[in-house]
């Protein structure tokens, strides 16, 4: 574009040959300015006029790439168009961005949020994120599980949370939690494995990661979190499976004697296969009748004293120590599954636990009583162990003692 002066007008020139598009500027004797476009369309000179320079200019851009093209009767530019096109450019620059990137960001956006309004997704991520901590899957799982073990759970309680996580984080890895939706999990859930109860503590260990998230920022901390919000599945009211005394004197004739101690605790205190790994022999009480289950140490995190049983003692009494773990062992599942194959009639999960519960309940009628020994609700307790066995069947269970040498015996 080139700009000449002749008396009193400026020829500006743009574009070349037949696509050639000159601007006059006359200013008459009273001072008045009027910006003149002048070029040939097919042999004839047309000419526009503008009292606006800017707006010539763009009117002449566009005609002059409109006859390079072969194109005719090209609207003409307004005054109006050139002061919202300049208004426009300027509120985007302060982002940094042209008018025509924001238009084609705009355009994207429309693509992928279909008949969704920018303003409503907007609203959706301000709602969402807003003040939150951007992190994925992946990285707030380890700082998840350094949590755990800084306020020492179990490491029953890690290995089984780390289980569900694996399958979990397969699926979600990479996604950022606040873009993990209710609707997800609830299919996630329905597609995993196992049963009403299995899905069930699934769903229990992502509320206790979206929690500690939440409580950590990377959630908004005013509202329910995506498992709190999923659905829980229906769990069938089965009595709970249980030894019989039989079966428990044939439990404890092939059981090794490293494993015996836990066996029996929980067998005749109905203490949780986790507790008793934390439990040291200091916490029996042998004078005052008692097995001390410590805040630290339960599951519940409340302390509780469950009582130390006579055949109990008999059990226990060729084991004791002044100190040490009484029985702190790896792969408890690996070796107690061994246990009743080797017995003959397959291992029962929780089954030690359930047959306390069961012959106690049965022995005192007592449902408040047995859940404070228990760590238990007694709504829960009587609900599941009311007269599912005799007090003649539970005399007999209390009664299961070792034979000569049988409770110190290696196998």
């Amino acid at each position: 574009m080139k700009a000449r002066k002749k008396r009193n007008r400026t020829v500006i020139s743009v574009g070349t040959d037949a696509a050639e598009v000159k601007i006059y500027t006359l200013r008459s004797k009273l001072g008045y300015t009027t910006n003149q476009c002048r070029w040939y369309d097919l042999g004839k000179r047309q000419a526009r006029a503008f009292s606006d320079l800017a707006a010539a200019k763009i009117f002449a851009q566009q005609k002059s790439i409109a006859l390079a093209n072969g194109l005719r009767d090209i609207d003409a530019v307004s005054l109006r168009d050139v002061e919202i096109f300049k208004s426009c450019e300027h509120r985007v620059r302060r982002f940094g961005v042209t008018l025509p990137a924001v238009v084609e960001e705009w355009l994207s956006a429309r693509e992928v949020l279909s008949d969704v309004s920018l303003m409503e997704a907007t609203r959706f991520y301000t709602r969402h994120h807003a003040g939150v901590t951007r992190i994925a899957l992946n990285d707030a799982l380890p700082l998840f599980y350094q949590a755990k073990q800084a306020a020492k759970v179990s490491n029953a309680y890690l290995k089984v949370t780390r289980c569900y996580m694996a399958k979990f984080q397969k699926q979600f890895g990479p996604i950022l939690l606040t873009d993990i939706t209710t609707p997800e999990i609830d299919r996630f859930l329905r597609e995993s494995s196992g049963a009403g109860v299995t899905k069930n503590n699934l769903r229990r260990t992502l509320v206790t990661l979206f929690t500690w998230a939440r409580s950590q920022g990377y959630l908004q901390e005013d509202r329910k979190t995506a498992p709190e919000r999923s659905q829980t599945f229906q769990v069938t009211d089965d009595a709970p499976a249980i030894w019989t005394p039989e079966e428990m004197r044939k439990l404890l004739a092939v059981c090794p004697k490293n494993l015996l101690p836990l066996v029996v605790i929980g067998a005749f205190s109905g203490i949780r296969s986790a507790e008793i790994d934390r439990l040291e022999w200091q916490d029996v009480l042998w004078d005052q009748g008692y097995i001390e289950v410590k805040g630290r140490k339960a599951k519940t995190k409340a302390r509780r004293l469950v009582p130390l049983r006579d055949n109990l003692k008999q059990w226990l009494e060729p084991h004791r120590k002044d100190t040490g773990f009484i029985c702190h062992l790896n792969n408890h599942s690996l070796r107690l599954s061994y246990l009743g194959q080797k017995a003959g009639f397959g291992w029962r999960q929780n089954a030690l636990r359930h047959s306390y519960a069961s012959y106690r309940l049965a022995e005192i009628q007592d449902a408040a009583k047995v859940a404070l020994e228990l760590g238990n609700s007694p709504e829960k307790l009587f609900k599941h162990y009311r007269e599912l066995v005799t007090p003649e069947a539970a005399k007999e269970w209390f009664g299961i003692t070792p034979l000569r040498g049988q409770a110190s015996a290696s196998i």
